[in-house]
């Protein structure tokens, strides 16, 4: 669905390039002719994730925090697709949500400010569901009203981070006439999402303690709290369709609507992995919103697309990446692998 004649030959930015969903718009990018740099700090991301294209992309290492190293990284481009974030789990964003507003609101001033000195003609601006307060309705709309209350809690200053980046991305188009599309992807899962111990997010954390032998398996909140996770590359579609389709600066969910419990998530990876384990649910401890899943409605209007990868279809392939990752101390990354 993603047109080809679009992409070919343009020059492409892709900030945070080497890290998940990154990785994945890199490798579809150039499957469909684009010329393509990636800048990144490899705090999140890392080389590996661009095994077999590392030749074909311009890779520029650097922190994203600095308006120069942006300036440099945007300049001469035509489109830039802006995926880069500090984002990690909810054990840290939860106790840290001044240096996720700070960082996030830095890199992307910086970013949009770069594109607009370099005359970049289409940006995509990489927003989030936690912009969404904790009692959004569910499956949720972006008609759904963010003005009257916070972002959802243990997402705080990330999300108030994200909803800047969605006003500033509005004021950009309607001041400069810049041509921005903004997604809010929801939660992504796949083969190339890093491990942190510390800061991982929930299902690769899942499946993680599964591998590792953890027992019990002690998961935060009831279990049932739901979410609904879409698949990486599907996500990587809709990022694409999104800057090649909308970029008017309107806000657009990227996910589906099929939601799954903690409890019955961690029930299927126990299962996929043949594991038993005993599982405990920390009801003293936060779970977040007590449901998430996108109306996936708008995402279709506009480009025709909807992710369908079901999520037993993906998560045996996102075990086998773990448990690789594992036999090779995956868990354990140092920045000798950039290299």
């Amino acid at each position: 669905m993603v047109a080809e004649e679009f992409w070919k030959g343009k020059r492409v930015l892709v900030t945070g390039g080497a890290g998940f969903i990154g990785s994945y718009v890199v490798r579809r990018l150039l499957k469909h002719g684009a010329k393509l740099a990636v800048a990144d700090n490899f705090e999140n991301g890392r080389l590996s994730n661009l095994a077999g294209v590392r030749k074909d992309v311009e890779v520029m290492e650097g922190d994203l925090r600095d308006p120069q190293f942006c300036l440099r990284a945007c300049a001469r481009k035509e489109v830039t697709l802006h995926l880069a974030s500090k984002a990690y789990g909810l054990s840290y964003s939860y106790t840290h949500h001044g240096e996720m507003l700070a960082d996030n609101l830095l890199i992307n001033t910086n970013i949009l400010e770069a594109c607009r000195k370099a005359r970049v003609p289409r940006v995509l601006a990489t927003s989030s569901s936690c912009v969404y307060p904790d009692d959004a309705a569910v499956p949720t709309p972006e008609t759904q009203d963010i003005s009257g209350s916070g972002p959802e809690q243990v997402n705080e200053g990330y999300g108030w981070a994200k909803r800047m980046l969605e006003r500033q991305a509005v004021y950009y188009h309607r001041e400069h006439d810049m041509e921005i599309a903004i997604a809010r992807p929801f939660n992504a899962y796949g083969p190339r999402h890093r491990y942190d111990p510390a800061r991982a997010h929930v299902l690769p954390s899942l499946v993680m303690r599964v591998l590792r032998g953890e027992n019990p398996i002690v998961v935060w909140g009831s279990g049932n709290q739901t979410r609904s996770f879409v698949h990486a590359e599907d996500a990587a579609t809709g990022l694409l369709l999104l800057a090649e389709k909308y970029a008017c600066a309107d806000p657009v969910n990227v996910g589906h609507d099929r939601e799954i419990t903690i409890r019955d998530l961690i029930a299927l990876i126990l299962e996929i992995s043949g594991e038993k384990r005993e599982v405990v649910f920390d009801r003293t401890k936060p779970e977040g919103a007590m449901r998430k899943s996108c109306d996936p409605t708008k995402l279709k209007q506009v480009t025709g697309f909807v992710p369908a990868t079901m999520l037993g279809d993906g998560l045996p392939a996102t075990i086998q990446y773990y448990e690789q990752e594992l036999s090779r101390g995956g868990d354990k990354v140092t920045h000798d692998e950039l290299s």
